[in-house]
């Protein structure tokens, strides 16, 4: 069995922000869904089993619901699965004594570190009096800490922190390529919501020219994959590709049950849209920014046509078809 490192805990998909970068395109209207207790203590016996000593837990927004969030770092504990950072946006963070009575049950369960998220995308969804007042508290607590990214901490200091931040506000504050330019450096694969962004950075290509029959070998890469609230696991940089945790970390992709993935492993984009096209997939005349836009175009299609284990959860392709169109 493989041994998951430096990855994480999908604890829900749901989320107080739309950001448009986002991943796994979580939003406010995804399904109100979080890890149940029997979820929690099968996923870290499977880490336990596989050997993974740490985690870190994100969404969604985790802190969404706090009994969940506790729930699953004591079943984590009870296998010896560390918790390396819970990721937030300090949405929850109003009221001093709620940010404190929180962080001390965390300290109580061993968890030391709080990634908070600030920048231009999540400034559309939370003011940023929310994370200086979680950061504020975790330095008076001596709670570690770091900020994702801070050199947009340092770019925003000087905005009202009492408001969220239209697109046009940001576009007069930040100018108006801000969405293109963060994203370039966000340090994040350029997949999820963020394909709506591909198009404004590079040219389209025809499907043709990206039918790579090269396999897609980082699928099966355990480093930074994410284990979620079902039960599967989402590989690195690819939402919207899934399979169980024991069949993924035992590298078990019958192309039966997963046949995108199978195809993906094989022979790349090319077998992915031969296997597209038997099922009425036509490509788009316009083209696709990138080779990862093109196999989101083909899934897509599929997820509507052919849907199989492997295209999970539904959540992601219901939020993405607002947002992204090929």
């Amino acid at each position: 069995m493989n041994t998951p490192a430096y990855s994480g805990i999908i604890m829900n998909y749901v989320c107080t922000a739309e950001c448009r970068h986002c991943m796994f395109a979580s939003a406010p209207d995804c399904p109100k869904e979080y890890i149940s207790p029997d979820m929690a203590e099968h996923l870290a016996s499977v880490l336990e089993e596989a050997g993974t000593s740490s985690v870190h837990i994100g969404g969604g927004e985790p802190f969404m619901n706090f009994r969940a969030l506790c729930t699953l770092i004591e079943a984590l504990n009870r296998h010896d699965v560390g918790v390396d950072y819970i990721e937030t946006n300090a949405f929850w963070c109003s009221e001093d004594d709620l940010v404190r009575e929180r962080l001390k049950k965390l300290r109580g369960l061993g968890v030391t570190t709080i990634m908070v998220s600030v920048d231009p995308f999540h400034i559309e969804y939370v003011p940023l009096e929310r994370p200086l007042r979680l950061c504020q508290i975790m330095n008076e607590l001596e709670f570690d800490y770091f900020i994702w990214q801070d050199r947009y901490l340092r770019k925003m200091i000087r905005f009202d922190r009492t408001k969220r931040y239209t697109k046009e506000e940001l576009e007069r504050a930040l100018g108006k390529n801000y969405i293109t330019d963060t994203a370039s450096e966000y340090g994040l694969g350029m997949n999820g919501r963020a394909l709506a962004i591909a198009g404004n950075i590079y040219a389209n290509r025809p499907a043709e020219e990206l039918a790579s029959a090269s396999p897609c070998r980082s699928l099966l890469d355990v480093c930074h994959c994410h284990l979620d609230l079902y039960g599967n696991i989402v590989p690195s940089g690819c939402p919207g590709i899934a399979a169980e945790a024991a069949d993924y970390l035992n590298e078990r992709i019958d192309p039966e049950k997963y046949p995108v993935m199978a195809r993906l492993l094989t022979g790349g984009t090319k077998a992915l849209y031969a296997y597209a096209k038997e099922k009425g997939f036509l490509p788009s005349p316009d083209g696709y920014p990138t080779k990862c836009a093109f196999c989101y175009a083909m899934r897509e299609f599929l997820h509507r046509t052919a849907l199989s284990a492997d295209l999970a959860p539904s959540c992601f392709y219901e939020n993405m078809r607002k947002h992204v169109k090929y």
